[in-house]
């Protein structure tokens, strides 16, 4: 692969976004790729997957040159893309493995929902997220499923209509991670887990891991073809088009 790098390392399965030069921003083939390795991580035999980026940030979300892309894809085309998209963080949702995930830098966009999916999560304390979507006349739609599951939904909904970006402190308080620190602390953190779940009994994690997924009653089916429709009318609206083009051009959107 190209744009992931997988390993497994004793009872660890480690997936890094690895386009660092870009802050790991999406692109079709990179979602494919992570879709795929969530996937690997299933059949591995491990017993939990770590999740990182390397480089200055986790995930800038959206990269241009897709986003450039999606302007020019009809309401059909938007639809097939965003439902790959969903497929991605669906991935990751189904995987009966405990997700341990590790943030730093920017997490933004379409990066919340891998944080989302994530069982725990630590982050640097100088980590910004934002749900940046409403910016650019857009919304957070196909990760808004993952996401609310995971944060408190009063804040969840205050975020994402606001598009504030937002501290690690604030990702705490929002239930979206689970630790911040710096990087000796947060290290510390993760280690500590590793070794929680090393001693777990492994059919015991999947077992427990497909459990919660019952008890919350998520329906998966439904939300992939309620937020792909949403995102792909919104990509080929006015105010979508003329959203994506402010971006393209890295301009300050100008609404009024």
């Amino acid at each position: 692969m190209d744009f992931v790098k997988t390993k497994l390392e004793g009872s660890r399965f480690e997936i890094a976004l690895n386009r660092p030069e870009k802050r790991n921003a999406f692109h079709p083939e990179m979602i494919k790729e992570i879709t795929q390795s969530f996937r690997e991580a299933g059949a591995s035999g491990a017993k939990y997957v770590y999740l990182y980026g390397e480089g200055k940030s986790f995930c800038s979300g959206g990269d241009l040159e897709w986003m450039k892309s999606m302007k020019d894809y009809s309401l059909s085309e938007n639809r097939q893309d965003s439902e790959e998209l969903f497929d991605m963080f669906q991935a990751g949702y189904e995987l009966d493995l405990p997700i341990i995930g590790k943030v730093h830098g920017h997490v933004m966009g379409g990066a919340l929902g891998l944080v989302s999916i994530c069982d725990v999560v630590a982050a640097e304390l100088q980590t910004l997220f934002c749900f940046s979507e409403v910016k650019w006349g857009l919304v957070p739609a196909v990760i808004s499923p993952f996401v609310t599951r995971k944060m408190h939904k009063s804040r969840a909904d205050q975020l994402m209509l606001t598009a504030k970006v937002f501290s690690s402190e604030e990702a705490l308080e929002s239930g979206l991670i689970h630790f911040k620190g710096d990087a000796p602390q947060m290290n510390h953190f993760l280690e500590e887990q590793f070794q929680l779940l090393d001693q777990a009994a492994p059919e015991a994690l999947k077992a427990t891991k497909n459990l919660l997924k019952r008890v919350e009653n998520f329906d998966v089916f439904s939300l992939k073809q309620a937020t792909a429709q949403v995102i792909a009318e919104r990509r080929v609206s006015p105010e979508g088009q003329k959203g994506l083009q402010f971006f393209i051009d890295k301009q300050k959107p100008q609404w009024n």
